[in-house]
């Protein structure tokens, strides 16, 4: 077994690996690395691990970050729900492992974060679980998930509709998506990613992208992203208007967003990453999905403890609530700036 850094001349061999592979996932994909690296200047550590056919056994997409302190970190994969390592076997997961513990070593990195989806790895590592992410199994008819939802989210639903919300699709409405996208964030508290990340997730991965919008006398009101990788379609980043809560927005916006699912032959709806008994989670377990675990796990190096962000911890909160008072026009232009120091998202 060799485990050897990515060259451009065996990109195509990962590509080719993260396609085929049954538990391989959209934020494996090689298009990750150049977002990353040209938005925010990460260091990729991208390593396979090849077989005696020199066929790849394994993959570790990793990046190496750095802390508001200029402390490192290893993160497989940054921004993203689920990412993380994939291998064949045991072995090869195990030595993919290790690989990452001797980069933490060699960098002085604090830690490495794998962030696994279904099964955690078999090394026995610190790990958080307070993480899901909710899943839909489809069917190609909308009319048998609009009969098992319930009587109540079918009338906000309709209700929506009558109140005049209408459905498009496309690219070119990114700056209207980004716009409501920092108004929510900042309500929230958290710093929103840069616009330019947005556009080169659209370039480099074109037709596996697509941007499903509502509007109301015109105007952008509410989105939603869609990534399509294999069978399943995945909402990444979502935002509506919170003054348009009243007429359902984001009921419609899920039901147009799980029609299209439908529609265009997918068999999985991924509705994101989640934290269980959540008003969030509530809203989308009421859809019919079901909770897969989120395996957060953990190679200490420098650090001592797994990280913890906690909103509720006074620290944090103290940050959150002088954020949301802060003019947008200062998080928009600061908060793209902080974001790539913040490992734990």
């Amino acid at each position: 077994m060799n485990i050897t850094p990515l060259t451009k001349e065996k990109e195509p061999l990962w590509n080719k690996f993260v396609e085929s592979h049954p538990a391989t996932n959209f934020y494996q994909l090689l298009g990750w690395k150049s977002v990353f690296e040209s938005t925010f200047g990460y260091a990729p550590r991208y390593y396979i691990a090849l077989n005696s056919k020199d066929e790849v056994a394994g993959i570790l997409p990793m990046f190496q970050m750095r802390d508001i302190f200029w402390r490192r970190y290893l993160v497989a994969n940054p921004f993203s729900n689920f990412a993380g390592i994939c291998a064949e076997s045991g072995e090869v997961e195990e030595s993919l492992v290790e690989k990452a513990a001797e980069i933490a070593r060699s960098e002085a990195a604090q830690y490495v974060e794998f962030r696994q989806l279904r099964q955690p790895l078999r090394r026995d590592l610190p790990t958080k679980e307070s993480f899901v992410t909710l899943m839909l199994e489809l069917s190609r008819d909308p009319d048998v998930h609009w009969q098992h939802i319930s009587s109540r989210n079918r009338n906000k639903i309709r209700k929506a509709e009558k109140n005049g919300l209408t459905v498009d699709f496309g690219l070119h409405y990114l700056k209207d998506f980004h716009e409501i996208y920092s108004i929510n964030l900042r309500l929230l508290g958290t710093p929103i990613f840069p616009y330019r990340m947005f556009e080169k997730v659209i370039a480099v991965f074109k037709d596996q992208v697509e941007l499903l919008v509502l509007k109301l006398d015109g105007q952008v009101v509410s989105g939603m992203f869609l990534f399509k990788f294999k069978n399943m379609i995945s909402e990444p980043w979502v935002a509506s208007l919170r003054q348009y809560n009243k007429i359902y927005i984001n009921n419609y916006l899920y039901w147009q967003a799980i029609k299209y699912a439908c529609e265009n032959g997918f068999d999985v709806f991924d509705f994101g990453r989640s934290t269980a008994d959540t008003g969030t989670y509530s809203f989308k377990m009421q859809w019919g999905a079901e909770p897969v675990q989120l395996y957060y796990q953990y190679y200490l190096n420098k650090a001592s403890t797994v990280p913890v962000v906690d909103a509720n911890n006074n620290k944090y909160q103290r940050i959150i609530d002088v954020w949301k008072k802060l003019p947008l026009f200062v998080t928009n232009f600061i908060g793209p700036r902080v974001v790539q120091y913040l490992p734990e998202l």
